[in-house]
């Protein structure tokens, strides 16, 4: 019964941080990162702006579950939200004109792997099209090489 009490007790304790200890606001623990990694999942920051939430929900990603960042804490998870749903992991990032809150969402880790190949060619586009330089090919002395 008591190591019962004792699972419970740990799975909604905070992971504590020590008192002057560097920490990004909105860094998550390595514990909650590799509890992404175990689900198999990959999280992103993204900005309630632009239809920004849309788009990645568009793309798959979904907002994060509280329980899953327990690193960040329930003070810093809503203060000064406008966000009053629970279920969402949300920070506000700029208190100017407008307000912008940020939102934790996560990604099957599948999916942003082809997301990444796919921005990667369009990388490798941009490289072979600067490689080339004019007419086809390079004809400056200090031109840019990619690696």
């Amino acid at each position: 019964m008591s190591s019962e009490r004792n699972s419970e007790r740990s799975e909604d304790r905070v992971e504590r941080v020590p008192f002057g200890g560097f920490r990004l606001k909105m860094q998550l623990s390595d514990a909650d990162m590799k509890g992404f990694k175990a689900r198999g999942m990959v999280t992103h920051w993204f900005n309630d702006v632009e239809g920004r939430i849309a788009r990645a929900q568009g793309a798959g990603y979904d907002f994060v579950d509280p329980k899953h960042v327990r690193s960040l804490g329930q003070g810093a998870l809503h203060k000064g939200s406008t966000d009053e749903s629970a279920a969402r992991v949300s920070i506000v990032v700029s208190k100017g004109h407008p307000v912008i809150t940020a939102f934790l969402m996560e990604i099957k880790e599948e999916f942003y792997k082809e997301d990444q190949a796919t921005k990667e060619l369009g990388n490798a586009q941009v490289d072979n099209a600067l490689a080339l330089g004019g007419k086809g090919r390079s004809e400056f002395e200090n031109d840019y090489k990619p690696n």
